[in-house]
């Protein structure tokens, strides 16, 4: 396990799964941690990004992940598996050897400005998803595309950090389906039912649990669903992969 990161836990996982952010602004020696990192697959996308800032978040996004799952003794090696997307745009692992993941649950990545973020499954039956966003002005001119009344932020907070609130948890929202922003992204309700914990639903009805936290002028959220929700048949499950 690396010694030389400094990965922060974050309490919200609560059982469901493991979340951690990681500074890559204070990122050690980046190309040799992207070779320690990466397998030959993900250093051939990671040397497609030419901004220094995108190179940083897209490699401290799979190091946060690959970083759970060596404390997990889920991998020896990072470069055992490459993050890739499924059909629904959804991270998943794919083992150099090909053998099957089917151990290492379900994940999701984020980054934004100065932190990348990802999140890792307690169990088989969950699915999750994380996001990362800055408290920041620049949310008060696009609150009429994803906030409405009958969202529920509790508490006295400012219109940055409630409004930052809410897109974080949408956003992990859709990345619990997998299916992009969209329309999906404003239609989904966030209802704080107590502090730091929220009920969230999807336009078609299907509820998933929230959480956030505030992280040095980010907020981190999290939304989970259990996926034997999928067999349902009211169209309130999680869509096929």
């Amino acid at each position: 396990m690396p010694e030389d990161l400094e990965l922060t836990p974050l309490p919200i996982g609560e059982g469901d799964g493991e979340v951690v952010v990681l500074d890559v602004t204070r990122l050690p020696a980046v190309e040799s941690l992207a070779s320690r990192f990466l397998t030959l697959e993900e250093h051939e996308e990671y040397a497609r990004l030419r901004h220094p800032g995108r190179r940083r978040e897209w490699l401290g996004a799979r190091v946060c992940l690959k970083t759970i799952l060596l404390r997990r003794r889920r991998i020896g090696d990072p470069r055992e598996c490459a993050v890739v997307k499924d059909t629904r745009g959804r991270p998943r692992l794919s083992f150099v050897s090909g053998r099957p993941a089917d151990f290492v649950y379900d994940c999701s990545l984020s980054h934004k400005g100065r932190f990348a973020c990802a999140g890792a499954a307690s169990a088989p039956d969950i699915r999750l998803g994380v996001d990362v966003e800055e408290v920041s002005p620049r949310l008060l001119r696009l609150a009429d595309a994803f906030a409405h009344d009958r969202d529920v932020v509790l508490g006295s907070r400012s219109a940055e950090e409630r409004l930052a609130i809410l897109w974080a948890l949408k956003e992990a929202c859709t990345k619990v389906l997998g299916n992009g922003l969209g329309a999906a992204f404003r239609a989904a309700t966030c209802q704080e039912t107590a502090p730091g914990r929220y009920r969230v639903v999807t336009a078609n009805g299907l509820e998933l649990r929230g959480r956030h936290i505030v992280h040095e002028g980010y907020v981190v959220a999290l939304c989970v669903g259990d996926s034997p929700a999928a067999g349902r048949s009211d169209g309130a499950g999680f869509p096929a992969d």
